[in-house]
C-alpha cells in the first residue's frame, strides 16, 4: 500500500482535471495495487478535477481510498462520487 499527499503530488488547490488524469496514469503504472490518497492540506477541489478523479479512479483496476478530506472539500467529493462511482 503506497499513501499519496496530494498537497506534494499536486498542489494544496486541486482545479485542473488533467491532474487527476496525469495522477491515475502515474500510479496505473506502478506495481502497488493498493493507494491511500492523502488529502491533507488541500483547501480547494474543482467541481473538473473531482469529476476526472471517480471517472479515473472507476477505470483503474488499483484499489483508491480517500483520507483526510477536510470539510471545504468532502462535500464536493462526495457529490461526484455518487454521480460517477454509483
Amino acid at each position: 500500500m503506497m499513501i499519496i499527499k496530494l498537497k506534494d503530488e499536486i498542489n494544496t488547490a486541486l482545479d485542473f482535471n488533467k491532474s487527476a488524469s496525469d495522477l491515475f496514469d502515474k500510479i496505473n503504472q506502478m506495481d502497488e495495487k493498493e493507494f491511500i490518497m492523502d488529502f491533507e492540506g488541500i483547501f480547494y477541489i474543482s467541481m473538473s478535477f473531482a469529476q476526472a478523479y471517480y471517472a479515473s479512479k472507476k477505470r483503474s483496476s488499483k484499489k483508491v481510498t480517500e483520507i483526510n478530506l477536510s470539510d471545504d472539500v468532502k462535500p464536493m467529493m462526495e457529490m461526484i462520487e455518487k454521480q460517477i462511482m454509483f
